[in-house]
């Protein structure tokens, strides 16, 4: 029985976990054609995504982006990227050319990529298929870019696994949220009390095995993890791609 969207959303799950089964030609055209109908600024639609269908290609990108197994086994991997390249090339065919600078093109752009990327994994969940963004890509995104064969003005933004999911592994529990009062402000931003921040780590904590949230944020976000380790990555890879700001 097809869900409403409310049960997606509550229901959601991240899978790690798929079996090697391939999806029917109609349902990519489907879940791509849902990714197109995402909002985007000025009709711009300033993404691309990769469909990458080679067994080699997606196994190098499953170990540039941290041995990620579900890469590999997953019936269908996307990459999708922010694009003004073809917005350029758009432009010049009738006789200009982008005037954004890359602080704008990045912004923009992105926001137009993670729209579609949303679309395309409800979309997928909605016919029953598990879906896992991967973050990875930004490891070696420099790298992943020249695979891709990217021309300047397109940079990764995500990945997305989407496949059947194994039934073996299938996570009991959504992973939990903050609770609202944390996330939604109004008329103006609410700074946080000790006790409020605090209270956030209870509510997080189901998260981990060891019912504790600060490893896992001090693993990704603090001096020396792994948000730092790819800001070297990024910078290089904004560079190559044509996003260096100037100034």
């Amino acid at each position: 029985m097809p869900q409403t969207i409310f049960q997606l959303f509550a229901e959601h799950r991240t899978i790690r976990h798929f079996l090697r089964k391939p999806l029917p030609e109609n349902d990519v055209d489907r879940i791509l054609t849902a990714a197109q109908r995402a909002p985007t600024d000025a009709s711009a639609q300033m993404y691309s995504i990769i469909r990458v269908t080679d067994t080699a290609l997606r196994d190098e990108i499953a170990t540039l982006s941290g041995e990620q197994q579900h890469i590999r086994d997953c019936g269908e991997f996307f990459v999708i990227c922010l694009d003004v390249h073809r917005l350029d090339k758009l432009l010049k065919r009738r006789g200009t050319r982008l005037g954004m600078g890359p602080r704008v093109s990045i912004l923009y752009g992105t926001t137009d990529a993670i729209l579609a990327a949303a679309n395309l994994a409800l979309a997928a969940e909605a016919i029953g298929y598990g879906t896992c963004f991967i973050g990875g890509v930004q490891n070696r995104i420099d790298r992943l870019s020249q695979l891709l064969a990217l021309p300047r003005g397109v940079l990764p933004i995500v990945g997305l696994c989407v496949g059947v999911s194994d039934p073996d592994w299938i996570p009991a529990q959504p992973r939990p949220r903050l609770p609202k009062a944390f996330v939604v402000h109004e008329n103006g931003y609410r700074l946080f009390r000790n006790d409020d921040l605090e209270a956030a780590y209870t509510a997080m904590a189901p998260i981990s095995r060891r019912k504790d949230w600060f490893p896992t944020l001090e693993r990704y976000f603090a001096p020396d993890g792994t948000m730092a380790r790819r800001e070297a990555v990024m910078a290089a890879a904004w560079r190559q791609q044509g996003f260096e700001p100037e100034g």
